[in-house]
């Protein structure tokens, strides 16, 4: 080729106008057509068929788009990128890429223009061109194959390179995810991003065979987002071959970067292409055809037959069409079961679902103005004129816009709730790479993964879970040695179960493992003097020490646990959902971690208290029970302050003049109620002087100084208009502790 950098510059122009093109762009249009007149006019003796059908095909579409005829501007978008790769292959003096300039050339429609190119014409340019590359082919392997980088071609390539395989491992990961969840078109969308990303530098970076492939990929995925291919283990293995060459293509590139050569290897992409091109072409042949098509199509199906066997439908509609052309012997059940397979896979009348992203803040703000709403309506219905008034047509309106807001609230606290499915699902390589790490056999089972919780809950629930999996399989779960010995299968099993349970979500991780150690863990705790050398302690207390900041008991650090930094951090957030961890062991047999959580963390469940004038909201999570003690029931110990009998138990009472400076009504306990409530294995009971009922109210944000205030986790607004504080009773049994 004469002049290799005039072709580039008309390309690179048609390029720039390409980018921003729209059905009314009709200048950039005109401008795309000269370059294009121009491309044909001086190179059309040196270019290859496929690059002037290209060309006359791009031709044929720029002049039906700025006629209005299509109203798509991405094939001209797709055909200028086709036409730069080709380019680029010219310039290396390698093979072009027939397959993707066909492929491009069926997306443009297959247009008049591009057709014009005759089996004469092309015999002709492809002589001129085999001439043309001839008498350049020294010069262009001189200058090209065996080309010096610069430094700065160097650290883009080394950038390429590391960013690239950082993005082949994402791919992996999202797709051991895909195989579990085919349809989840989020994990369709991590897959097709990073392959996307790789064929836009690759091409900046004239990568010829690692753009070709990850386009094609591409390609593929893309028509999975679409929904006109269904992801079966066909579709992910070829994925995942596509990954494997492409790992060998990059890698080959580092290779030549340490030589001063980028060289893409000797290795050879055809195989995976045409297998990926075999299946789009399937996509584009099957499309929304009916079952009868498709069997006439693929020649096992005689057209007379299908006819004849609709007409039998009509009289039996409760029959399927395959079930017809069986039963009367034109077709074989073989042939109608790999057509409905085909029809399944590639079928485009399988709709995906639709879906809309909307930013999680607008979401919260669509939440808050319906708790607003449900508020104002409260204080609406508790209105003394209305109270007072006889109308009752107003009353039926009334209950109306009660009912019309009780399911806005739930429709939009349900807009903010995701199966935990995703949560559960990451576990799975996590326990893999444990078990293999740790040299331990372990399964997972998982139920109730479509259990749905508040958005920002699963969101802070991923590290406690990763900490709790760990624990279980470094610490609890034995050796395939140490199982059999103990008679137990090699294999261990772990097992994450979701359910709703009282308005609540509950979490169980559970192992067959050897439990916990109980005199492991009194004998370290008294090491690090967190009990006393004799003390009185319950399972659950005793179980509740391995929560301590840097409490283990493992004999050594490993690379997977034993640090005493995970259970800690467990405790501290689930505490922050305002949940509670629950641990039940047996030893020899295993260990249950049991994860207490509330479903939404917009709306607490409480009940409402009355202290003097003040109100109270205490999380239903803590409350143990409610009772009004006979004085017989109340003690005073010294060194211990006052107590309250509860079930044989003397439990410490907490009064809020000592916490809040909040005087009650009565001074003495069998004159009023206590609220008998629990934190981290702590009970206490709180004198009140009413309890006013069970509600469910929105939390309200007390603001950065108010929220500062120990004991206190928000406020709410009730249906009176008065504002109730609800307790945080973690921070209360801390200022009671202090109080003493």
């Amino acid at each position: 080729m004469e002049n290799p950098e005039q072709l580039g510059k008309y390309l690179e122009s048609i390029a720039l106008e390409s980018v921003d093109l729209d059905a009314e762009s009709i200048s950039s249009m005109g401008k795309i057509l000269n370059a294009l007149s121009s491309i044909m006019s001086e190179f059309q003796d040196e270019l290859p068929p496929a690059f002037l059908q290209l060309i006359k095909g791009l031709e044929g579409y720029v002049e039906r788009l700025s006629l209005g005829e299509v109203q798509d501007p991405d094939p001209v978008k797709q055909a200028t990128s086709c036409m730069q790769g080709l380019y680029r292959s010219l310039l290396r003096g390698e093979e072009i890429a027939q397959a993707e300039a066909a492929q491009v050339l069926q997306i443009l429609g297959g247009s008049d223009k591009a057709k014009a190119l005759s089996p004469q014409a092309n015999e002709q340019a492809q002589e001129r061109h085999g001439a043309s590359q001839q008498r350049a082919s020294d010069t262009l392997t001189a200058n090209i194959r065996h080309h010096e980088l610069s430094a700065e071609d160097i650290e883009l390539l080394q950038d390429f390179v590391g960013e690239a395989l950082d993005s082949l491992s994402t791919i992996e990961i999202g797709l051991i995810d895909l195989e579990q969840n085919p349809e989840d078109s989020e994990i369709i969308n991590s897959i097709f991003r990073p392959f996307h990303t790789i064929k836009g530098v690759s091409g900046f970076l004239n990568l010829t065979k690692i753009n070709r492939l990850s386009h094609i990929s591409e390609n593929l995925l893309d028509k999975a987002r679409g929904g006109e291919i269904a992801i079966d283990g066909r579709i992910t293995d070829v994925i995942l071959e596509s990954v494997d060459v492409l790992k060998q293509l990059i890698e080959a590139v580092q290779d030549g970067i340490e030589t001063g050569n980028v060289l893409e290897g000797n290795i050879n992409t055809d195989n995976v292409v045409n297998k990926i091109q075999d299946i789009l072409d399937k996509s584009e042949e099957i499309g929304s055809k009916p079952l009868g098509e498709i069997l006439v199509q693929s020649g096992v199906a005689n057209p007379k037959d299908v006819d004849k066997a609709l007409e039998a439908q009509k009289q039996e509609p409760n029959k399927k069409l395959g079930e017809v052309l069986i039963q009367e012997g034109s077709v074989k059940p073989q042939a109608v079961a790999s057509a409905l397979r085909a029809q399944k896979t590639f079928g485009v009348n399988r709709k995906a679902e639709l879906q809309v992203k909307v930013d999680t803040r607008k979401l919260d703000t669509l939440v808050d103005m319906t708790g607003e709403l449900v508020i104002a309506q409260s204080m609406l219905r508790q209105n003394h004129a209305i109270v007072s008034s006889s109308d009752q047509k107003l009353f039926q309106t009334l209950s109306q816009l009660n009912q019309i807001t009780s399911t806005l609230q739930k429709a939009a606290m349900s807009m903010r709730m995701v199966p935990i499915k995703h949560t559960f699902q990451k576990m799975v390589r996590l326990v893999r790479d444990l078990a293999k790490g740790s040299g331990k056999e372990v399964t997972l089972s998982m139920s109730g993964e479509d259990t749905e919780i508040d958005r920002n809950v699963v969101d802070e629930l991923y590290e406690p879970m990763v900490h709790m999996v760990r624990n279980a399989v470094d610490h609890g779960i034995e050796s395939p040695d140490e199982r059999i010995a103990r008679g137990k299968p090699s294999q261990g099993t772990l097992e994450l179960r979701a359910y709703h349970q009282s308005g609540n979500i509950v979490i169980e991780i559970r192992d067959d493992g050897k439990g916990l150690d109980k005199e492991g863990i009194l004998e370290k705790a008294k090491e690090k003097g967190l009990i006393e050398q004799n003390p009185s302690l319950t399972d659950s207390e005793i179980y509740n020490l391995i929560f301590q900041p840097g409490f283990s008991t493992a004999k050594e650090i490993t690379d997977i646990s034993g640090r005493g930094v995970g259970m800690d951090v467990v405790k501290k957030s689930i505490e922050k959902l305002r949940g509670r961890v629950e641990i039940d062991s047996n030893p020899g047999k295993g260990c249950t971690f049991t994860i207490h959580l509330p479903l939404t963390l917009a709306i607490i469940d409480g009940m409402v208290v009355r202290v003097g004038k003040e109100r109270y909201i205490i999380p239903t999570l803590s409350i143990l029970e409610s009772l009004k003690p006979n004085k017989e029931k109340y003690s005073s110990v010294h060194g211990r302050g006052e107590l309250i009998k509860v079930r044989d138990s003397l439990i410490p009472l907490v009064r809020f003049e000592t916490v809040f400076n909040t005087q009650t009504e009565t001074k003495d306990p069998w004159e009023g109620l206590v609220v008998a409530v629990e934190h981290d294995g702590r009970q206490f009971c709180l004198l009140v002087d009413e309890v006013i009922g069970k509600e469910e109210v929105v939390i309200k944000n007390l603001g950065s100084s108010i929220m500062q205030v120990k004991g206190l986790a928000g406020g709410a607004i009730l249906g009176d208009g008065r504002v109730a504080l609800i307790l945080d009773i973690g921070g209360i049994t801390e200022l009671a502790s202090i109080a003493a």
